[in-house]
């Protein structure tokens, strides 16, 4: 007879959200990078034909998907601080302030 999986640990533990935008944000940050230097391209074929309509369409187009992936970055970011605390309401203060670990982690991952 087949048995259930009954995992020993939590399938979206605390450690996992952590990890998965972790990745989330550094692959937003490979995507903004990539972007801007695409528009850095298209502006130089701007520069060279002004008439170059299609140049212009998709410059503006790489400036969305940069706007795009800084918003998605904040979204996860403020997902990840309710997380955060959501979970701290049970545990106790430590010098006055409540642990925010994984804000303070991925605060600093921004700030890099």
């Amino acid at each position: 007879m087949v048995s259930n999986y009954i995992p020993k640990t939590s399938l979206l533990g605390p450690t996992r959200i952590q990890r998965i935008a972790k990745k989330i944000i550094d692959e937003a940050t490979d995507d903004r990078k990539l972007a801007l230097e695409t528009h850095r391209f298209f502006r130089g074929m701007v520069d060279e034909n002004p008439q170059d309509s299609a140049a212009k369409s998709l410059m503006v187009d790489c400036l969305k998907v940069a706007q795009a992936s800084k918003n998605n970055v904040i979204k996860i970011l403020n997902l990840v601080v309710k997380m955060e605390e959501s979970g701290n309401n049970g545990q106790t203060q430590v010098s006055g302030k409540k642990e925010n670990s994984v804000f303070a982690q991925l605060d600093n991952l921004l700030n890099e």
